[in-house]
């Protein structure tokens, strides 16, 4: 698998996030919190990983807790990657690998691990939420079928 590719960001994307920034900028400091940098990327349409999120506060925090916008283009465009882009098909053969009778039902457990411990890892609560909101817990069972149609808004 190859390694993921650096966001490449346009002059549109720019704008976008100078938008973004200046409504983040709550003293008009021309620089941001960095607490504030998850929501300032994703509100421009980037889907950066929680770690990526995580290394940029990092070296915002190390550099003062305060970033300005020249510097958070600079670490958006070195650390944020492209998402993989997953099909309902590849999620289906992830999840049919704890499929043993081949009927779209894995345990809650096995389903549980695997949102926590696979890829883009979600904590327990989200796991809750989520199974919550796509109504596919069957008496311990997760209907992983209904599940990758709910959230992939093909339901």
């Amino acid at each position: 698998m190859a390694a993921p590719k650096p966001v490449q960001l346009s002059s549109e994307d720019i704008q976008k996030l100078k938008q973004a920034f200046m409504l983040h900028d709550y003293n008009k400091s021309s620089s941001i919190s960095s607490r504030d940098i998850g929501s300032v990327i994703r509100s421009v349409g980037l889907k950066p990983a929680e770690g990526e999120v995580d290394e940029i506060r990092a070296e915002v925090d190390a550099a003062g807790g305060k970033c300005d916008l020249q510097m958070l283009v600079k670490l958006i465009s070195r650390i944020v990657t492209q998402p993989d882009n997953y099909s309902g098909r590849d999620l289906s053969l992830v999840f049919g690998q704890f499929d043993t009778s081949k009927s779209n039902l894995i345990p809650l457990d096995q389903f549980r691990h695997l949102m926590t411990s696979v890829g883009e890892k979600f904590l327990d609560e989200e796991v809750d939420e989520l199974l919550k909101c796509t109504g596919c817990l069957q008496n311990g069972m997760v209907n992983y079928d209904k599940f990758i149609k709910v959230v992939m808004g093909k339901a």
